[in-house]
């Protein structure tokens, strides 16, 4: 079965650490400041109710700066790693990933690594244990697509004249939603198992 790609994810992700300049003054800096000044303000001279308020202020405004610095540094590492509305477009296809486990509605290809009879696929059923085995013959379509509720493990070998070959998975797993908390997309299957993007190598429907 032939699987045409919607989307093609580049793997040549361009990132950049930004580091806090020698000169900035954060809201920790600033507090430390204040607190020095109160702690050895002078006896004779002490800082005015009015001075205190403005050094009050001072600190909230700062820290007003650094929370949206800090959101615009998680904005530019998101659109360094790849166009938000790209991700947010993926959700109900599929992705492919480096993974063993299937979900409702993923699918699995695999392809025997030369000649073969037969192929054999195997899901482990992740709560019970049950292990439940399917067999492909030559023709057959080599894909498989879970229906269960629950989780399984897969896998699959070849056989040629009674003797295992190996057998490639590729596995794709249903987009349910994407995960920007941390400031980087990550696209979330329907067991909630999050994939950053640099590891999805394909989107389809």
């Amino acid at each position: 079965m032939n699987v045409s790609a919607i989307n093609s994810v580049s793997s040549n992700t361009t990132t950049s650490n930004v580091s806090k300049p020698t000169n900035f003054v954060d809201k920790n800096d600033f507090l430390k400041i204040l607190i020095s000044q109160i702690k050895y303000q002078d006896p004779l001279e002490p800082m005015k109710p009015d001075q205190f308020l403005t050094q009050l202020s001072q600190l909230t405004q700062v820290e007003q700066l650094q929370n949206i610095t800090d959101a615009l540094n998680g904005m530019k590492k998101a659109t360094e790693t790849g166009n938000i509305s790209q991700w947010i477009s993926s959700i109900g296809k599929k992705m492919h990933v480096d993974s063993n486990t299937l979900s409702k509605g993923d699918e699995v290809y695999f392809t025997p690594q030369g000649d073969f009879d037969k192929v054999v696929l195997s899901t482990l059923n992740k709560m019970t244990g049950e292990i439940k085995e399917t067999t492909y013959k030559k023709g057959d379509p080599l894909v498989y697509r879970h229906e269960d509720d629950t989780d399984v493990l897969v896998s699959a070998i070849g056989i040629k004249n009674d003797k295992p070959i190996g057998c490639k998975l590729s596995n794709y797993r249903v987009v349910k939603g994407i995960d920007t908390s941390n400031g980087i997309p990550y696209l979330v299957a329907s067991n909630g198992e999050n994939f950053s993007i640099e590891k999805v190598k394909q989107i389809k429907e």
